[in-house]
């Protein structure tokens, strides 16, 4: 199940639960909320750790020479995409 879809669920039981007949029957909405809040916080903390992995090793890959080179652009201003020259009008 995807985030968007897991939100979606827990908004539609709070939901329920708000506008629910008896005190029993919110209660019982409520709990399955915390529980439903719990999962999610626990993928979501899984998904983070998961893609974090990653990055020390790509930027390591690069080397310090790479860095230095980006910042020797960024002070000349010679980043980025080179601009567009007008094609010559016949």
């Amino acid at each position: 199940m995807t985030h968007e879809a897991a939100f979606a669920k827990l908004s539609d039981c709070l939901r329920r639960a708000h506008g629910a007949g008896t005190l029993e029957e919110s209660r019982e909405l409520v709990a399955e909320a915390i529980q439903r809040t719990d999962r999610l916080s626990k993928a979501v903390l899984t998904a983070a750790v998961k893609r974090g992995r990653k990055g020390g090793t790509k930027t390591a890959e690069r080397g310090p020479d790479y860095f230095r080179q980006i910042a020797a652009m960024r002070k000349t201003r010679a980043g980025g995409r080179p601009k567009k020259q007008p094609e010559p009008q016949s």
